[in-house]
């Protein structure tokens, strides 16, 4: 038992240190805009979105084309973490 217990608590750590890593590594997961389907610009810092909730959720990083747009995907992170994901502008709503 003691073997087991100690398995899975390595297994959990992995997991957790793969989902902290994907957004600790700077890098956003789109190239394009999601508010204005413009390129975005390297130089802004990317929005970090939590997406899901519980045990379930992780960290995402969005990156934007102005300091206009960062400012609407954390005000909307819903609406535009789909977006940044498909790496296209969301539908206006």
């Amino acid at each position: 038992m003691r073997g087991f217990s100690s398995a899975l608590l390595v297994s959990g750590l992995v997991l957790c240190i793969g989902l902290a890593s994907a957004a600790e590594s700077g890098k956003p997961i789109n190239t394009i805009c999601p508010v204005t389907g413009k390129a975005i610009d390297p130089a802004i810092p990317p929005v970090v979105v939590t997406i899901g909730k519980g045990e379930r959720s992780r960290k995402i990083l969005i990156g934007v084309a102005d300091a206009a747009a960062a400012q609407k995907v954390k005000a909307r992170p819903d609406l535009y973490a789909d977006a940044a994901k498909a790496n296209h502008q969301a539908d206006a709503r």
